[in-house]
């Protein structure tokens, strides 16, 4: 996970300074599909299994990070995020899957009830 300089308008979600609170859980997410774009982004059918552990320990620090900076402790503290690999129904293609501590998930669950799609 890297940081982007002002320059490159790609700025990550703990950057913002409204990170606080109840916006924290949607900078989250923005950081997480970020952080596993990035960590996936030179993978391929073939070699995906080797970039898991690179990606794991991205979502680790990632979360460590919003923990770190008190985002929100009541959702970020004690949680987890574990990637791995299923096949897809109707192909052989691997798809990432994330196993999210029950707490996180209803967070996240109930952030994304709250927002309309369209809107952010």
């Amino acid at each position: 996970m890297t940081q982007s300089s002002p320059g490159q308008g790609a700025f990550w979600g703990y950057e913002h300074p409204e990170v606080k609170g109840p916006n924290a859980l949607m900078f989250f997410t923005w950081d997480l599909s970020k952080t596993i774009e990035q960590a996936f982004k030179d993978a391929n059918d073939d070699n995906i299994n080797d970039f898991l552990d690179t990606a794991q320990t991205s979502i680790d620090a990632l979360l460590q990070k919003y923990i770190e900076i008190e985002a929100d402790p009541a959702t970020f503290d004690g949680q987890s995020i574990r990637l791995r690999f299923e096949q897809g129904e109707e192909s052989n293609t691997p798809l990432i899957a994330l196993e999210t501590s029950p707490h996180l998930e209803d967070r996240i669950i109930k952030m994304q009830a709250r927002v309309q799609p369209g809107h952010s």
